[in-house]
């Protein structure tokens, strides 16, 4: 049985320690709420797992990992000049990506 993939991690491509040594399952798993790191953290493994799969053709996985890094290195994400999404835009644009 292969190591569960760590949050933060080379594979993932996840930048920083919010999670810790959290694996994705476990940062999926908690029960977030509001605008913050923690409930941006549950919609990028999700968006990740859709994008891998398939269901959202149109938001590739370079793109999620660059709204998480981009937000935890800058504060914002910038999905196109002159403007800039916090932590908590960028959740409401991956809940309208999912079904």
């Amino acid at each position: 049985m292969a190591a569960p993939t760590r949050f933060h991690s080379k594979t993932t491509g996840l930048d920083g320690v919010v999670f810790g040594n959290h694996t994705i399952l476990e940062v999926l798993d908690q029960s977030a709420g509001g605008a913050g790191l923690g409930t941006l953290g549950c919609y990028i493994v999700a968006a990740l797992l859709n994008a891998a799969s398939g269901r959202t053709p149109f938001l590739p996985e370079a793109t999620i990992r660059k709204m998480w890094n981009d937000v935890l290195s800058r504060g914002y994400f910038q999905p196109t000049a002159g403007v800039q999404w916090d932590a908590g835009q960028v959740v409401t644009y991956l809940r309208s990506t999912m079904r």
